[in-house]
């Protein structure tokens, strides 16, 4: 039996950053895919090369600095690398949609909101002025922001939080597109909000059958939301794995300290257990896990050679030297 294409796969992306001091090895050697109507975790702390990985994709980084220096990103059967600057816009805001975090910034604060959730249709001609109009407040509705006529005519600063959220999620979902990439779209917003924007966008996905790559260090949220996890560390893939597995057994020592430094019920008045150091600034190095310096099972062999992703079990892959030997198993938690 033939199974479907994806809609997504990346194979062997390096992005690296050419500054003064040095290059930056922001996406080095990164391979995954997404399928049609998933949903996928991109975890990692903060500088391990999230936002980095996708808006290479996008055509959305300055170069230089930024270079892509090898690797392919097929959506569709059409190579997003090597398309033209014309034709990554006409792909963005169409069949590849981006959420941003900061919706002050994603938000023009001169235009009315109405007329920027109508964008996308108008720059796409997708239907008239008109039915453009009509599409918005439907749309408006549909993300929960009521009074559709009368918030059009607003300005983003006489919204709150939460509504400019749903407003940069309007302004995504309105061509429907087929992948929604959501780079932590719930940092701004307090926990109430965060709930609501989640339950919101994961009903619109149910509806839309989109796929959904969901850029977060929020690995709760990514336990309610992802079917499948990918985490990164240096600008590497360190493991990956459906959801459930990866919270119940991490393989990866680097994804078993994120996971033992997240607060739980019942540790209550203990310490949190943190990782020690630092994420590597210039992402991965020449050779070597880039998790090495931190991790407390590493060997020399650790700094010298380099962990490619190995599949250790059906939909697992792991970038460990040890993990992959058979080492590790009666020592990770």
């Amino acid at each position: 039996m033939e199974t479907a294409s994806p809609l997504l796969k990346v194979n062997d992306l390096r992005t690296w950053f050419h500054t003064r001091d040095g290059i930056i090895r922001a996406v080095d050697g990164v391979s995954f895919s997404i399928d049609q109507g998933e949903t996928v975790g991109i975890v990692g702390e903060s500088g391990c090369g999230k936002s980095a990985l996708f808006y290479s994709l996008l055509g959305l980084l300055p170069m230089p600095p930024a270079r892509i220096e090898s690797g392919s990103a097929f959506f569709r059967g059409e190579d997003l690398l090597r398309a033209s600057p014309e034709r990554q816009r006409a792909l963005r805001g169409r069949q590849i949609a981006m959420i941003f975090q900061d919706p002050m910034t994603a938000l023009n604060p001169y235009m009315k909101i109405g007329a920027q959730i109508i964008e996308p249709l108008l720059v796409h001609r997708l239907c008239t002025p008109r039915e453009a109009h009509d599409r918005a407040l439907a749309m408006m509705h549909a993300v929960g922001i009521q009074d559709g006529e009368q918030r059009m005519a607003m300005y983003p600063h006489e919204f709150s939080g939460g509504m400019r959220q749903r407003v940069v999620i309007a302004m995504a979902l309105i061509t429907r597109p087929e992948l929604v990439i959501a780079d932590e779209p719930t940092t701004a917003l307090d926990v109430t909000v965060q709930a609501q924007v989640l339950a919101l966008l994961t009903d619109l996905q149910k509806q839309m059958g989109m796929s959904v790559a969901l850029i977060t260090h929020n690995l709760g949220i990514v336990s309610q939301l992802c079917s499948r996890v990918i985490v990164l560390y240096g600008g590497r893939i360190m493991e990956t794995a459906p959801a459930k597995q990866l919270f119940e057994k991490p393989l990866h020592p680097y994804t078993a300290a994120l996971l033992a430094s997240l607060p739980r019920s019942h540790r209550a008045g203990e310490a949190l257990a943190a990782i020690p150091g630092q994420p590597p600034e210039k992402g991965a190095p020449e050779a070597g896990c880039p998790f090495a310096p931190r991790c407390r099972y590493t060997q020399e062999a650790c700094y010298k050679s380099d962990c490619p992703l190995l599949l250790c079990s059906p939909g697992r892959q792991t970038a460990c030297l040890r993990v992959n030997a058979g080492e590790l198993q009666e020592l990770m938690p």
